[in-house]
């Protein structure tokens, strides 16, 4: 303050001292004279407001302009974390905030504040400060520990310090007994925080909370832990995960975790195949029991589905699934076996699963053999039509058009299911090239009679589903830059067809690949999928682009029904791209 403007206070002070309050105006005036003469740092200087943090008066003012300069520098800098002007201020600042943690146990306002500046500076030196955050008590500071978990997996912990930071976040998850909201939030943060360890030491801990069974936590947290197991888990989580393939909540045998698990044991790779040919051989006793106990579940809520289960089925529909997205030879003859099986499900599931094994031609022509005396075995109910559609689509997922003349012949018997005619004229559609496209168009034309009433029934669907793709098939015959270029094309249908033809034509054509990757996040998912089986049919050494982009579009589109749909599929042929790279 500068001397004309303290006399002017001394002299206002002391004029209003009377004889019956002297003392205590003085001593008024000597508090407000020395609070005066106190120096405070500039609010726009890092390392003086870091200072200030040690003073219980100026602390929370001095979070408020520390977090406004680190703003400030992060907009100047484009968010980068690591450009010099946003380092500068993280420097001056990182080690006065974690020691002001760790000091002011009993401030729980300030300590929340100062969580919140921790994770947005992200800063390594604050890992001692969240580390002790995870110490939580209920009914007290259960922020504390969500706010530290979301910084913790936000920075780069370092390597000497990862052991730890796990070991806090194990002993935080323990500590939640309880289904409060906030419980389950502490939850999922805590297992993301687990699964972005990168540490060996988190994988116990997210396989026990996966596969745990009780009534205080909701089944989507076991989810939830199997999904971040991800690309760290090893074959020591190969039992548990054939386990959750089968798990279910008692009182909801409909919420399932089967597709995550399979997600982990696609990811996992060659260590999940024996013991998933062990469970199909039915040797598996755990499994057994889970199956009959998920059979006894359905039971109860629906005693005709239950009738048409068994434990066989059950067990060996999961174990096909996995098996085929895990796409190894060895699985072959195994599921060749299940081809054969006297329960239609279990025949159509194997053949289905046939198709994603990455095989030579010797082994792609008894699969051929299989898919065809399979479908030739369907009987006439509605259940047989909808299982010959789903073989006709599985056909199509070759990209063979050996398959082509065979489809043709159902499209053209009228005594075949109307489900399975309109599959296979689509199936056609999608695989041909200029002369079987002409040739399918010809045969579309001859069922629009003019002047008579017997024109096919389903001519209009026919036209419909073909029109496009045929039209496109003509004018780029096999030319595999005609259909890169198309995909960019404004009508799905085809968008659809050419990635579907690149998936025919274009076996380890980079530039094909890399346009597939670009329809990955395509708005309808038709595209998607399309994209997706041709790329999962093209990339013989793995995809860094499509695996990075599937990654992006979690992140970005977690729970919302597109992803959860796309990702029952996405996720494990993501994982076989990564297993080829």
């Amino acid at each position: 303050m500068k001397s004309f403007a303290r006399a002017a206070l001394v002299r206002a002070v002391f004029s209003q001292l009377s004889p019956s309050g002297t003392a205590l105006r003085v001593g008024a005036a000597a508090l407000a004279l020395g609070g005066l003469g106190a120096c405070h740092a500039d609010e726009n200087d890092p390392a003086g407001q870091a200072d200030e943090l040690t003073d219980p008066l100026r602390r929370q003012s001095a979070i408020a302009n520390i977090q406004r300069i680190h703003s400030a520098a992060l907009a100047d800098n484009d968010g980068n974390r690591e450009s010099e002007g946003v380092r500068a201020v993280t420097d001056a600042v990182a080690e006065k905030v974690n020691d002001a943690f760790i000091a002011n146990p009993g401030d729980g306002p300030n300590r929340e504040r100062l969580l919140n500046l921790m994770n947005q500076m992200r800063d390594p030196r604050t890992v001692p400060a969240l580390i002790e955050g995870l110490d939580w008590r209920a009914g007290v500071n259960e922020q504390h520990a969500i706010l530290s978990a979301q910084a913790l997996m936000s920075m780069d912990v370092p390597a000497d310090k990862k052991a730890e930071v796990v070991s806090a976040l194990a002993a935080a998850f323990e500590k939640i007994t309880q289904d409060r909201p906030i419980d389950n939030r502490l939850r999922i943060e805590l297992l993301r925080a687990l699964g972005n360890a990168d540490d060996p030491s988190a994988l116990p801990v997210l396989t026990e909370a996966s596969t745990r069974l009780d009534a205080n936590q909701n089944f989507l947290i076991n989810r939830l832990a199997a999904h971040q197991l991800g690309e760290h888990a090893g074959a020591e989580s190969v039992a548990p995960m054939i386990r959750a393939l089968y798990l279910f909540p008692p009182n909801a045998p409909n919420m399932r975790m089967n597709d995550v698990a399979t997600e982990v044991l696609v990811r996992i790779g060659q260590p999940s195949v024996e013991p998933l040919l062990e469970t199909l051989r039915g040797n598996n006793s755990e499994a057994n029991e889970l199956a009959e106990s998920y059979i006894a579940a359905v039971r109860e809520r629906d005693e005709g589905a239950a009738e048409q289960m068994s434990v066989e089925q059950v067990v060996g529909t999961e174990a096909t699934v996995t098996l085929g997205k895990l796409g190894f030879a060895a699985a072959l003859d195994p599921l060749l076996a299940e081809t054969r099986s006297e329960d239609m499900f279990r025949r159509v599931n194997g053949s289905v699963a046939l198709v994603s094994l990455i095989l030579d031609d010797a082994g792609r022509a008894r699969v051929r053999e299989a898919l065809l005396r399979v479908y030739g075995s369907l009987g006439d109910e509605p259940q047989a039509a909808q299982a010959r559609a789903q073989l006709i689509v599985a056909m199509t997922k070759t990209y063979d058009p050996s398959y082509i003349e065979f489809l043709t012949a159902q499209a053209r018997d009228t005594d075949v299911y109307p489900v399975d005619r309109i599959e296979a004229v689509k199936g056609i559609a999608n695989l041909d090239n200029k002369a079987e496209a002409e040739a399918l168009q010809a045969f579309i034309a001859s069922l629009d009679r003019p002047g008579e009433d017997n024109d096919d029934p389903y001519l209009q669907q026919f036209q419909t589903e073909t029109t496009a793709p045929l039209a496109l098939a003509i004018e780029c015959d096999a030319d595999l830059a005609c259909y890169i270029g198309k995909l960019g094309d404004s009508e799905v249908a085809v968008v659809k067809k050419a990635a579907t033809m690149l998936g025919r034509l274009g076996a380890g054509n980079a530039e094909a690949i890399t346009a597939l990757v670009e329809r990955l996040g395509h708005s309808d998912i038709g595209v998607r999928f399309a994209a997706l089986y041709a790329l999962d049919r093209i990339a013989s050494g793995g995809s860094e682009a499509a695996v990075e982009r599937i990654s992006e579009l979690e992140r970005t589109e977690d729970g919302r029904g597109i992803w959860t749909r796309f990702s029952q599929d996405a996720l494990p042929i993501q994982a076989r791209l990564r297993a080829r790279m």
